[in-house]
């Protein structure tokens, strides 16, 4: 349980200041984790069970495979904010806290919650969820709500955190998080690349070095979802620019190349920085996405729009990707499709094919082709959808670097959902089976997303006994990953599907693993849906109190948990609200989500 506290000390409390400040995602959960750890918790079987999101949060005890291999990130490129692998760390250090406390029978008790980074409050608010459904663990939080000064209105994640401590039943408002000029964070205890990177983007070195530091942060806090401290480094950093001669660019990019191991990343390429005016656009595209993810999309546009009035000197590829940015978030957030297209088309002139382009302006062009075609896609111009993808295609003819391995994977995904919405379920089903063949398709987290498509498409073709297999194939791939949410999600489908074929057993088999899983993440919506489950199909209603009970203290699902409490007293109404098998595996991770729209 999570408790509002008055001013005062609690006998027997473990009590831990987290206003570390937004420099580094998960600072403040190690912190609270150590404080744990120093009072003599072990928190159970967590770090050698978990290895991969263990090391995330404390990378000296790594013992297991990277995080990356097992868990996929964001997506720049397609605006996607979605992130397994941070939801996997949150999941897995809220559970860590719950499970100390509860170990030690002491109370934690949390100070400066308001100031800690905004990854860590993410998920201390899904350990508030977590603490609902875990006896013994009880998280009590001080009143005090201080934050430091944000350095301009883009970096000011006030309203963010009160989203959080809302969602953690705290009465908080806007006007209880005061900004203190004064505020002093406490330094990490744990070294991070990305904590020694925000300090030295933010230090008094050189403008140069700075600037350079700050490049290669906003690339790491990208795949930690550290949207604060990549505003403050690029507000930041924005503002040194005046200062720096065009000479000083190559230092700040090769620095910048030479100071991270993702060089094989597709987000926030460094690459194509050739001018101070790349670098300017670099910055303010940074300040597009994070205004973008935070639901910000005017602040976004404006961002986006000023990355090609960064001067003469602007690289065509940042240019055509300020036109990008723009298209994508009219589109997918505004649904503004016309005014998207003219982006479009001031994106294709910015890179027209010429004799001697480089390979980097041809993958532009192959972005934009992409774009044009999920265009047409949301206009029901499916033909055109298609002959754009195919375009796009063509552009990427002998590229094969990481982004352009992204995009390929992208449009053979396209493509087959373009069949599969035309009503040529067969030709999608065929265009997936070869994208089996594409570069990583022999790992666990591809053949876990693919094996799920391949299944819904050949449920569709009614193909059931080879649906069946797949969805084997992606369980077998949930449980060596050690994805617990993706292994609730399926065995709840499958609990639904073989409910409709009428095979009871294996039906309970499903909801009686999902119920084990979702327990494992604390998730009482989905502890209620595999109760509900085995309700329906045994008829046995004793049983939909402790659904109602559940469904009612999620926070993080309160729609469907709402319309699952209120379908407990009729078996039909509540089988039609269990989930059934989709095409596509991806789903939103509401659990470490504060946002109100996608």
């Amino acid at each position: 349980m999570v408790m509002w506290l008055a001013e005062g000390r609690v006998p027997g409390a473990v009590e831990v200041d987290v206003a570390t400040g937004p420099g580094a995602s998960y600072d403040g959960l190690r912190r609270a984790l150590q404080a744990l750890r120093a009072s003599g918790a072990t928190f159970g079987d967590l770090p050698g069970s978990r290895p991969a999101e263990w090391a995330e949060l404390f990378p000296a005890e790594a013992d297991g495979p990277a995080l990356q291999d097992v868990a996929l990130a964001p997506s720049e490129r397609r605006l996607h904010r979605e992130s397994e692998q941070v939801y996997r760390v949150l999941t897995v250090a809220a559970a860590a806290l719950c499970t100390g406390a509860a170990e030690l029978g002491s109370p934690l008790l949390l100070t400066g919650l308001a100031g800690t980074d905004l990854s860590s409050l993410r998920g201390f608010m899904r350990a508030a969820e977590h603490a609902a459904t875990s006896p013994g663990a009880q998280l009590l939080v001080s009143p005090r709500f201080g934050v430091g000064e944000p350095p301009g209105a883009d970096a000011d994640y006030r309203a963010e955190k009160v989203r959080c401590l809302n969602r953690m039943g705290l009465p908080i408002g806007l006007t209880d998080l005061v900004p203190d000029p004064n505020a002093r964070h406490t330094p990490p205890e744990v070294f991070t690349p990305e904590a020694d990177l925000y300090a030295r983007a933010m230090g008094d070195g050189s403008a140069a070095d700075r600037v350079s530091a700050a490049l290669t942060y906003c690339r790491l806090a990208f795949f930690s979802s550290n949207w604060e401290g990549m505003a403050s480094v690029a507000v930041s950093s924005l503002a040194l620019l005046p200062g720096l001669e065009e000479t000083a660019v190559e230092k700040i990019v090769t620095a910048a190349r030479d100071s991270d191991d993702l060089a094989a990343a597709i987000e926030f390429e460094p690459g194509i920085v050739r001018s101070l005016a790349d670098v300017r656009a670099f910055l303010l595209k940074v300040l597009g996405i994070q205004a973008s993810f935070r639901g910000d999309q005017a602040a976004a546009l404006a961002h986006f729009a000023a990355m090609r009035e960064s001067g003469e000197k602007l690289s065509p590829e940042l240019r055509a990707q300020a036109h990008l940015y723009r298209a994508l978030t009219l589109s997918k957030r505004s649904g503004d499709l016309v005014e998207a297209s003219a982006e479009l088309d001031a994106g294709f002139a910015a890179v027209a094919a010429r004799p001697d382009e480089s390979d980097s302006v041809r993958r532009e062009r192959g972005w934009l082709h992409n774009l044009r075609g999920l265009t047409f896609f949301a206009q029901k111009r499916l033909k055109s959808a298609f002959e754009q993808e195919k375009l796009a295609l063509e552009c990427l003819a002998g590229l094969t670097d990481s982004s352009s391995a992204h995009l390929r994977i992208n449009l053979y995904s396209n493509i087959s959902v373009l069949q599969e919405k035309s009503g040529r379920a067969e030709q999608a089903l065929a265009t997936w089976e070869k994208f089996s063949q594409a570069s990583g398709s022999s790992e666990p987290a591809f053949r876990k997303h693919h094996a799920y498509r391949s299944a819904g498409l050949r449920l569709l073709v009614g193909e059931a006994t080879a649906a069946l297999d797949d969805l084997a194939v992606t369980l077998e791939c949930a449980r060596f990953g050690r994805d617990d949410f993706h292994e609730c999600e399926v065995r709840l489908e499958l609990g639904g599907l073989h409910t409709d074929r009428g095979e009871s057993e294996r039906a309970l088999e499903h909801y009686r693993a999902a119920e084990d899983a979702a327990r494992r993440l604390a998730d009482p919506l989905r502890i209620a849906q595999a109760k509900a489950g085995r309700a329906v199909v045994t008829g046995d209603s004793s049983g939909t109190e402790d659904v109602v009970r559940f469904a009612r203290i999620s926070t993080s699902s309160p729609a469907k948990a709402a319309a699952l409490a209120d379908a407990a007293s009729d078996t039909r109404a509540m089988a039609a609200v269990l989930p059934r098998p989709r095409t596509k595996l991806n789903r939103p991770f509401d659990a470490v989500n504060f946002q109100d729209g996608p």
